[in-house]
């Protein structure tokens, strides 16, 4: 066997592999920096008698080979734990030593724990229908443990537009593969169907709302609704009655008595509906009537919208028209009692009831149903009316006091309404202002 062996690199540069008689292997080549054979040739015997350069001096050639025989016994397997150990406590007795529990007997190491599996993917529609659920969804719960509204028919409606979600993704959807494509190309098919901008988006709110709480709650990483485009309002605007129209009104036979003082109570005390409904015997004063209470379906009594009370002027006429009427509950004469009636004791009349009295009464008026529907004319519109009356003759504020809006811009809009007399006194304004630019020039 030869005591080293030189080759060429594909650069050009030799090196040179000394031979270990111990292994009969080579060790590791190491360049000789030189290109030409012959003046390798002399480096690499120069190395083999003075031994090889390296930042600490020269080592002799034999000195790398007993390293490079322990390593190759070392990572081979063949030195068990005793002769390490005999190696470390040579070195130790020459004075060199390493940290402690660096160099420790070899013990098995043990294979890496597998990865557990990802959490299950949830069901999109499955997990709408439960977010939206009053009885079960934690979101709800959590509205409530925090004393926030939240009605239990709004919770019903958004549970139900579920099914426009369910007819788009179908079963197989699952939430956390949502993406803002995917709700983009969802409206569109929603658009498609020509539903209103006010429809597509209280479907869309379904999701919104539960995709924002997921977020909250590190059930998602990111909110896919984050971009979508927000929706303009397409509202029509709602139409009232003009001062004629509503004298007239209560001038003609209603179809249910509860019907006519249920429009008198909204027209001179600006109810909604579900605050007509709720009231009872005892929220009428000598003057005052007390708005304690809005009647939902599904709620039963509740607070007033914005959650709070209010006391309106109960005119002496209608203060009697109420009173008449409780007076003539089937169920008795307890001031718990509801005024406006219905089957049950515990109940008030249906609202279909009211709606179908106030449309005939219209209809009698000569406003029959497609021009109620064109004027855009509801029940709803008795709060308009009254705003109107009463903006155009009290303060601002006074007038947000009576209607019970949280602010002064909602008045401002419910106010927000043209009669005939504007018009008229507008046009008396116009003439005189006007009038002697006009004189001899048309």
């Amino acid at each position: 066997m030869r005591p080293f062996y030189l080759f060429k690199s594909k650069h050009g540069i030799f090196y040179v592999q000394y031979s270990n008689e111990m292994t009969h292997a080579r060790c590791s080549a190491k360049s000789t920096r030189e290109r030409s054979y012959t003046a390798a040739m002399k480096v690499a015997c120069d190395w083999m008698r003075n031994g090889i350069p390296s930042r600490t001096g020269n080592r002799i050639v034999e000195s790398e080979m007993v390293v490079d025989t322990f390593l190759n016994l070392l990572n081979g397997g063949k030195l068990d734990d005793a002769g390490i150990q005999t190696v470390v406590k040579a070195l130790s007795e020459k004075g060199y030593t390493a940290p402690a529990g660096l160099i420790e007997p070899a013990v098995a190491v043990p294979a890496p724990e597998p990865l557990p599996p990802p959490p299950p993917k949830t069901p999109l529609i499955s997990f709408l229908d439960t977010f939206w659920n009053y009885e079960s969804s934690p979101y709800i719960k959590d509205k409530l443990i925090h004393k926030q509204r939240i009605g239990k028919r709004h919770c019903y409606d958004s549970r139900n537009r579920v099914s426009y979600w369910k007819a788009y993704f179908t079963e197989a959807k699952y939430l956390e593969d949502v993406t803002t494509q995917d709700l983009k190309a969802f409206e569109q098919a929603l658009a498609a169907r020509g539903l209103s901008a006010g429809s597509l988006n209280h479907i869309m709110i379904v999701g919104k709302t539960a995709f924002k709480w997921a977020v909250a709650n590190k059930k998602l990483a990111e909110d896919p609704c984050a971009g979508l485009t927000r929706y303009a309002k397409d509202t029509k605007a709602r139409d009232i009655l003009s001062d004629d129209e509503a004298s007239a009104l209560f001038r003609v036979k209603w179809l249910d008595e509860r019907a006519r003082v249920a429009s008198l109570v909204a027209m001179t005390c600006g109810l909604r509906m579900g605050e007509v409904l709720a009231l009872r015997k005892c929220d009428i004063a000598e003057n005052r009537l007390m708005v304690r209470h809005s009647w939902s379906v599904f709620d039963g009594l509740k607070s007033p919208k914005n959650g709070k009370t209010r006391v309106v002027p109960l005119l002496p006429a209608v203060r009697r028209e109420l009173v008449k009427l409780a007076n003539s509950n089937p169920f008795g004469l307890d001031p718990e009692r509801f005024i406006f009636y219905g089957n049950l004791s515990d109940r008030p009349v249906v609202e279909n009831v009211i709606l179908d009295g106030f449309k005939d009464a219209l209809a009698k008026i000569r406003i029959s149903e497609a021009l109620r529907k064109e004027r855009n004319i509801v029940f709803h519109s008795w709060r308009h009316y009254y705003a109107k009356v009463i903006a155009d003759r009290v303060e601002q504020r006074q007038a947000q006091l009576a209607l019970g809006h949280m602010t002064a811009a909602m008045t401002t809009y419910y106010a927000d309404h043209k009669t005939e007399s504007d018009l008229a006194a507008i046009e008396h304004a116009a003439a005189d202002a006007f009038g002697s630019c006009l004189s001899g020039a048309v």
